[in-house]
């Protein structure tokens, strides 16, 4: 759900002691192997292995959310290697913003028909298809995407072999070396592209993601204080 750059700047403002370079990849790492941001990749993977799922009901919406408490058990003796707490941070990122956004503006209307209920920044609600629902919430993130590649100095992370040694860790997958470098060509065109207007967002306001994004920050670190 949240975006590549919102990754990446996320990364680079949590504080940590290991190798940045290595910390910052490995902060989208989950979401290379699964073959949509990264075209030309060595495997596909998909999400019930790189993203931990577990149902979660809310507002009587069922949703998949990371489950970062078994990734932390699993790795638990692994959690100071770079790689390893780069991804268990891309997996509290996603818990963080998909449990934020159905617990405040989703809430199921007629499961049986697909029907949910969104709230509206101005305060309006809609009864719509999940799908239609979703799209909103996706164009808003789009949006902030956008903002963020406009405001905030972005560190591009670098192929480094220590990407791969420090990745051997991962017990369900390896990347190739290709994996990599392909993946730092996607963000590099990721940031060359930019929508020329601002639109309009419907779900959040800018204000709240930006608020969101600082409290993230904080939630991650917390989490990452107790291992």
């Amino acid at each position: 759900m949240p975006s590549w750059i919102t990754h990446l700047v996320t990364a680079k403002k949590i504080k940590h002691q290991e190798e940045e370079n290595e910390f910052i990849f490995a902060n989208i790492m989950p979401d290379i192997l699964e073959g949509y941001n990264v075209q030309e990749v060595s495997k596909i993977v998909r999400d019930y292995q790189t993203h931990y799922p577990k149902k979660q009901e809310i507002n009587g919406i069922t949703i998949p959310v990371p489950d970062i408490q078994k990734f932390k058990e699993q790795y638990r003796e692994k959690l100071q290697n770079p790689i390893i707490k780069g991804y268990y941070c891309h997996l509290l990122t996603d818990y963080y913003w998909n449990t934020y956004t159905y617990e405040n503006y989703f809430e199921n209307y007629k499961k049986e028909e697909d029907l949910v209920k969104i709230r509206l920044n101005k305060g309006e609600e809609k009864i719509l298809k999940w799908d239609e629902a979703v799209r909103i919430k996706q164009r808003d993130f789009k949006n902030f995407t956008n903002y963020l590649k406009d405001k905030e100095k972005i560190t591009i992370p670098y192929y480094a072999p220590k990407i791969r040694e420090y990745s051997k860790d991962l017990i369900e997958f390896e990347y190739a070396e290709a994996d990599i470098k392909n993946t730092i060509f996607s963000i590099q065109k990721m940031l060359k592209s930019q929508e020329k207007e601002e639109k309009e967002y419907q779900l959040f306001t800018k204000e709240e993601l930006v608020k969101k994004l600082e409290e993230s920050v904080l939630f991650i670190e917390e989490k990452l204080i107790s291992i």
